[in-house]
This record gives structure tokens, sequence and C-alpha cells, in this order.
């Protein structure tokens, strides 16, 4: 009997440490995945007045499959535009609105807009995160003479916390990764007419 007493003894304080440790939480961090994004729109009203203009890349399979479209923007000379930036899911149904995720994760996030091959086009005035570094899902576009281009859209998602996203920070920056670009099928082409 005293030998079981033992026996058992020896056996709860080897086993012991195991058990606890394996009830032990873990203290989670917090993780700040990449979004699934497959659609982007860039809509475009003219300051003053007058018919709002929408133009898309779409890739509603995701990355690989099928190959994704991407729209020609056509705007007219000498004009500024309120452009609003609208991000979608359609790989789920019904297709889920990014915009909403990224605008609460500001901090994580920021649009860079490259004007290309000539294109009479400024981009600026992007809305900002609380830190007053650019987000970019609402910002000025303003047109020059007739011309023709491309425009580049990439979105990039730092993903740290904190996230760590300064000013300065270049498109293609180490502290962040692609949620979406345009960049791969050659950008929207850019028309002033």
């Amino acid at each position: 009997m005293k030998r079981t007493k033992i026996l058992l003894s020896a056996m709860l304080l080897a086993i012991g440490p195991l058990l606890f440790t394996a009830c032990k939480k873990d203290k989670k961090t917090e993780s700040n995945d990449e979004e699934v994004i497959t659609t982007l729109t860039i809509k475009l009203t003219p300051v003053g007045g007058g018919t709002t203009l929408s133009y898309s890349f779409d890739d509603p399979d995701g990355p690989g499959g099928l190959a994704p479209t991407i729209d020609e923007i056509v705007l007219a000379p000498s004009t500024t535009y309120n452009a609003e930036i609208e991000l979608l899911n359609k790989t789920v149904s019904p297709p889920e609105n990014i915009t909403e995720e990224v605008e609460e994760e500001a901090e994580a996030h920021r649009f860079y807009f490259e004007v290309q091959g000539g294109a009479n086009l400024t981009i600026d005035n992007l809305d900002t995160d609380a830190n007053g570094v650019p987000l970019g899902i609402n910002s000025t576009w303003t047109t020059g003479a007739a011309s023709t281009g491309k425009v580049q859209v990439t979105l990039r998602h730092y993903p740290n916390t904190p996230p760590g996203k300064a000013m300065a920070d270049p498109v293609n920056s180490p502290k962040s990764e692609t949620d979406i670009s345009t960049v791969d099928i050659g950008g929207f082409t850019l028309r002033i007419l």
C-alpha cells in the first residue's frame, strides 16, 4: 500500500507540471491579417456637381485562375474630381465590403497612386489615419490638358502591432505587404479628353 502511494506521488510529480502547462492559456497577440480583396472601384465625382464616374479593377476569383479585368479611365480636362475607393471580396456570396475594415484599420493601411506615361493628372488631398499619415480611401484628382497615360493603384498593409506606418514609407516598403495592386496588369489606362 505504501509502495502504491509512493508510486502515485511520483507519477503526479512527473506529470503535474505538464498538466499545468497544457492548461495554461496562451496570451493572445493581436493579429492583423491581410484582407481578401478581389475588386477595387474608384468613384470620381466632379467638384461642383455632375455625374459620378466609376472605374474598376476586378479579379472575382482572386489571385490565380482567371485574369483580372480593368476599366479604362476617361476624364475631362481641367477638372477636379472627388475620388472615393470601394473594396469588395467577391469570393464570398454576397460580396463582402472590405472598405469599412480598411477604414477601421487605417493605421495599418495605405493607398499609393502612381501617375505614369505623361498623364496630366495630380492626385492629392488623401484622407489620413489618426497619426496624420495618408490612407487614401478619399482623395482629389485634378486633370490638366488632354493627355494619356497610366494610373497605378496599390493598397499596402502594415501587419505589425503597432503597424509602424510612416509618412516617408515608399510603395515597396519592406514594412508592408500588398493587399491589392493594379501594377501586374499595367494599371488603369487614363485618357483625358
